[in-house]
């Protein structure tokens, strides 16, 4: 079974490596074809913003599966003993990305700083001169990497996400009008999705010859390229248009936005639904995540560390493009918003009930792509979607108040809950009994979507209709017919960068 789960994904990686030209081809005809549908004006911008979101998320699938197997591999054989509490090489990681979500405040907290002095491509460049100079530092400590290294690495990768996504985003914002955002974000965001995968299958393919060191470089080189980009791009935009979205909240009402929230929050048993969506989703995931990393550190050699999970996040990354392309849009309109948010639970409770019965390195990887392939792109255009018809005034307040609070929290317990857990199911043999943990969220999960349904269908068709008399991509609430776009590739992009 072990020799199994390694060759399943060493088999793709080797026929991406023989069809790589005709994927190529075939992407690139699709994003031709996408980019035939815009006007002139629009295609040269598109195309800039598609290759800068495409180098972004492809150097962070670049770094993410060293910096994950630097740190695992540092601690596979010995363990972390802390406060006289031994933990194993997966429990580390919960440490860290503990740690990573204070950073993570820093990270906000910094960027808000620098963004108030830059603009545009001034803070675009600044942003990859800092990761420039950093890869560099790496470069030359990667020759002899101790424990520091490995831990300052491993939140360096992690940084580089949320900065690198907020610089970009910040860009684009300020680049054009909501008109134009509906008719280019789709094909741009797309750039994010294809760049997971190429920089995932790149690691994939050549993990025995590449050090962390040409990471390392490479990653330079790739800043490099944005940089010329967004220096290219900032110089032929013209002044920044104004856009009603710029002024969604009045500037006056902004110190009181998390009060605000709180109170729409709490008087909306809709809006405590998804919430409740959001929170069991990252519990799942943090122990899906952590059965992931325990499985592979149990089966896989530190030297094949790399190779294992590089080739894990490309074939993950492979089937989210699938998922995204030939399946969100096409369940969203002939099945429903709701039907969709079923997908994402059903596939992991049928992937850890397997998991249950044959605890092997095959399905145990697979639960990484249980996850990570439905939830950024199926399950979060079907969250997103479910926003749709909240009222604008609530709509904002309530919202934020999720994707920030909510969400950030929702992570840090979930860390600490999965260390807990795993404290006491300690060592691989108990691994699998995590899953009785997580099969009881996902029916949870289950019962909370059902619970959701009748009061989407309310909201969408106030005739009684539901889904099916009010299309998905409608705003009920307004009655002007505003289109929308539930297929959010972008968004999918960006929480998958942040992972």
């Amino acid at each position: 079974m072990e020799q199994m789960g390694s060759s399943f994904f060493a088999s793709f990686i080797a026929y991406v490596k023989l069809l790589l030209w005709p994927i190529v081809l075939v992407f690139g005809t699709y994003v031709l074809f996408e980019l035939k549908k815009l006007t002139a004006h629009e295609r040269g911008h598109a195309l800039l913003m598609f290759g800068y979101f495409f180098l972004i998320i492809a150097t962070y699938w670049l770094v993410k599966p060293i910096k994950k197997a630097l740190l695992i591999g540092y601690y596979k054989e010995s363990g972390w003993t802390i406060a006289g509490m031994h933990l194993d090489a997966a429990q580390v990681e919960l440490i860290a990305k503990e740690i990573n979500l204070f950073l993570a405040i820093l990270a906000t907290w910094l960027f808000a700083k620098v963004a108030f002095h830059l603009k545009r491509e001034k803070l675009a460049l600044a942003i990859m001169a800092f990761f420039a100079t950093g890869f560099l530092g790496f470069a030359l400590l990667f020759y002899q990497p101790g424990a520091a290294t490995r831990w300052l690495f491993y939140f360096f990768g992690d940084f580089f996400a949320t900065l690198m996504v907020a610089g970009f985003f910040a860009f684009l914002n300020d680049s054009g009008d909501s008109q134009m955002a509906r008719r280019l974000y789709g094909m741009i965001g797309l750039g994010g999705v294809l760049g997971g995968f190429f920089g995932s299958a790149v690691i994939a393919s050549y993990a025995k010859q590449v050090s962390p060191s040409g990471v390392a470089f490479m990653s330079i080189g790739a800043l490099a390229i944005m940089a010329l980009i967004a220096w290219f791009a900032g110089k032929r935009i013209g002044p920044i248009s104004p856009s009603e979205t710029q002024a969604v909240l009045p500037p006056e009402k902004g110190h009181s936005v998390w009060r605000e929230g709180v109170q729409v929050f709490i008087h909306s048993p809709y809006l405590i639904g998804i919430a409740m969506l959001v929170g069991l989703y990252e519990m799942v995931s943090t122990m899906m995540d952590y059965q992931f990393t325990s499985t592979v550190s149990h089966f896989v050699a530190e030297e094949d560390l790399g190779a294992h999970f590089s080739s894990v996040f490309a074939f993950t990354n492979f089937m989210a493009i699938l998922v995204q392309l030939f399946l969100t849009r096409w369940v969203l309109v002939r099945m429903g918003v709701t039907s969709a948010l079923l997908v994402l639970p059903v596939a992991a409770l049928i992937g850890e009930a397997g998991f249950v019965l044959l605890p092997g390195l095959l399905l145990g990887s697979l639960l990484n792509t249980l996850d990570n392939a439905f939830a950024y792109s199926i399950n979060q255009s079907a969250k997103e979607a479910l926003y749709v018809p909240v009222k604008q005034e609530v709509k904002y307040q309530g919202k934020a108040f999720i994707d920030i609070l909510v969400l950030r929290s929702s992570k840090a317990i979930a860390s600490l809950l999965g260390l807990l857990l795993t404290v006491a199911l300690a060592g691989f043999e108990n691994t699998r009994w995590l899953s009785v943990i997580v099969l009881a969220l996902l029916v949870v999960w289950i019962m909370v979507i059902r619970n959701i349904r009748p009061i989407y269908n309310r909201m969408v068709a106030p005739n009684g209709g539901g889904e099916r008399t009010a299309p998905v991509g409608r705003n009920a609430d307004s009655g002007r017919g505003e289109s929308t776009d539930v297929v959010t590739p972008v968004n999918s992009a960006q929480e998958g960068a942040e992972q």
